[in-house]
């Protein structure tokens, strides 16, 4: 009966855990947004948005070892309790993709 309970709670808690940050998709964010701006600041806006989509990514590589220790010893992910960064993890990577478009469309070389 243990076993039974085991094999239906899994499934659950694992899916509350974190993901790690290579598998979180990135949220659409229009290149529009960036348009008209100059090389040099899509440039700095760029570098700005890789560093905080580093910082991001860091933070969730954090919560997926503390749901990894926390589900292995009290069966509950921490994430689920006080939350990750996979918001900020798809915001920045959308962020980054819409400005190395806009870097693109406007025909900026780094």
């Amino acid at each position: 009966m243990k076993i039974l309970k085991l094999a239906i709670l899994a499934p659950v808690l694992l899916a509350a855990c974190a993901k790690t940050p290579s598998s979180i998709a990135p949220v659409a964010v229009s290149s529009d947004e960036y348009a008209g701006k100059s090389c040099a600041a899509l440039t700095t806006e760029y570098t700005s948005t890789i560093a905080k989509l580093e910082a991001a990514e860091n933070k969730q590589k954090q919560a997926v070892a503390a749901d990894a220790a926390g589900v292995f010893l009290v069966l509950i992910p921490p994430s689920a309790l006080i939350g990750d960064s996979e918001a900020d993890v798809a915001l920045y990577k959308g962020e980054k993709i819409a400005i190395e478009r806009a870097l693109s469309n406007q025909g900026c070389t780094s």
